[in-house]
């Protein structure tokens, strides 16, 4: 790493956190569905936040009390990720379907089974952006753990020209945040039914958040 990739990896961090920070303050936040994962909390439960790569950057915000380990990939990028996580008392857990995603598993499944909270993406590292990899359905599958969906959308923001157009929220707007039900995937399930049922879950809260945003009808 150079002597500029390392001062980017020590400011860039930062730089987002105290961004992130202003724009919560300085924004018109509506958040529904909070409730389902305030409910599996009091159970001491584990459990898993999903939600699509492109809008993962404020749940380390908003469920700020909660210590969640969040999948993050091995890659330099994802040291950028790890760093911002670990800002907002968020631990990591490194790795991915490219690069030490077995020993990512065993330690997804065992905060799992402790009671932990863990966070991923599954159509990460690399996409395709909206399809649902195997990981998270496999996990619940095999632990009985739920799966709570997680969306949010603003009337303000910046979309990066990356793979997944990823977006970044800006101050001053409004900001729609969804919870969905907690879905379950069963061992008797197929994995492509499990896919299927999450890949609509998450289509399902952010088509709700965005019209938090708009003002139209109330989300499901």
């Amino acid at each position: 790493m150079t002597v500029r990739d390392k001062i980017a990896m020590a400011v860039l961090p930062r730089v987002v956190w105290a961004h992130l920070k202003f724009t919560v303050l300085t924004s018109r936040l509506s958040v529904r569905g909070s409730d389902h994962a305030d409910r599996l909390v009091q159970t001491g439960e584990g459990f898993i936040y999903a939600f699509w790569h492109n809008r993962q950057i404020l749940l380390p915000v908003l469920r700020k009390e909660e210590n969640i380990h969040c999948l993050i990939s091995s890659s330099r990028d994802g040291e950028y990720v790890a760093r911002l996580a670990g800002l907002f008392g968020k631990s990591a857990i490194r790795g991915s379907s490219t690069r030490g995603g077995f020993d990512a598993m065993k330690q997804l499944m065992r905060v799992l089974t402790q009671g932990g909270i863990v966070a991923i993406t599954p159509d990460g590292p690399l996409g395709p952006v909206y399809e649902v990899q195997p990981g998270v359905v496999q996990i619940s599958r095999a632990l009985g753990v739920a799966v709570v969906p997680v969306a949010f959308d603003s009337s303000r923001k910046k979309v990066f020209a990356s793979w997944d157009s990823f977006i970044m929220p800006c101050p001053f707007g409004r900001i729609g945040i969804v919870f969905g039900e907690p879905l379950r995937i069963d061992k008797s399930e197929t994995l492509e039914a499990g896919t299927t049922r999450l890949r609509d879950a998450l289509d399902r809260t952010t088509s709700d958040a965005t019209r938090l945003v708009s003002g139209n009808s109330n989300p499901r």
